[in-house]
């Protein structure tokens, strides 16, 4: 991804700040948006070349400061609440790549706007998508772990273990905004 700059929207989520290390092992400048210094810290952390607060003045124009030309890619996790900013700053010919839904259930996609720059809204589920694309991923990221370009846990995303009997304590921690993964050990 040499040459290419990734928008990767809420950068200190799980998925979020896997996409940041992903895109900037495999060469892209990575932007990413936070909502808090704590998280700020994990997306640095994880080698976003820019972060922006999004909750902290205009977040289109942080974007636009640090990808003047616009963003080649999106990796978007809130398309209900994030469309008019990934319109505003993907560059002509952009994809923006969705793989959640937080915080709705529909967006509106304007036609012009999306049609006059080319745009490509590509969808990520990975139980529909084709073994071969899993099996590219799948190498990719073993190639990033290998050579330091993943981390999670002490380097790198917090990990929060709860044994099973405590599946109610992880939820509530879930539902605080723990930052970081939660899992069942």
């Amino acid at each position: 991804m040499t040459g290419l700059t990734v928008l990767v929207q809420g950068g200190a989520g799980a998925v979020g700040n896997a996409a940041v290390q992903l895109a900037r092992w495999s060469g892209a400048t990575v932007v990413t948006t936070v909502s808090s210094a704590t998280k700020e810290s994990l997306a640095k952390a994880a080698g976003a070349h820019h972060v922006i607060d999004y909750r902290q003045g205009d977040a289109e124009s942080a974007v636009r400061a640090a990808a003047p030309d616009g963003v080649d890619l999106v990796v978007e996790v809130a398309p209900a609440q994030n469309n008019a900013l990934d319109l505003a700053v993907v560059k002509t010919g952009g994809t923006v790549s969705i793989y959640a839904k937080h915080g709705g259930d529909e967006y509106t996609v304007p036609i012009l706007d999306t049609y006059f720059k080319n745009l490509r809204y590509q969808y990520l589920v990975l139980c529909s998508l084709h073994a071969e694309a899993v099996a590219r991923a799948a190498s990719d990221v073993t190639a990033a772990i290998a050579t330091g370009g993943f981390r999670i846990g002490e380097s790198g995303l917090p990990i929060h273990h709860f044994p099973l009997v405590e599946a109610a304590v992880a939820q509530d921690a879930v539902e605080r905004g723990a930052v970081g993964k939660v899992l069942w050990t």
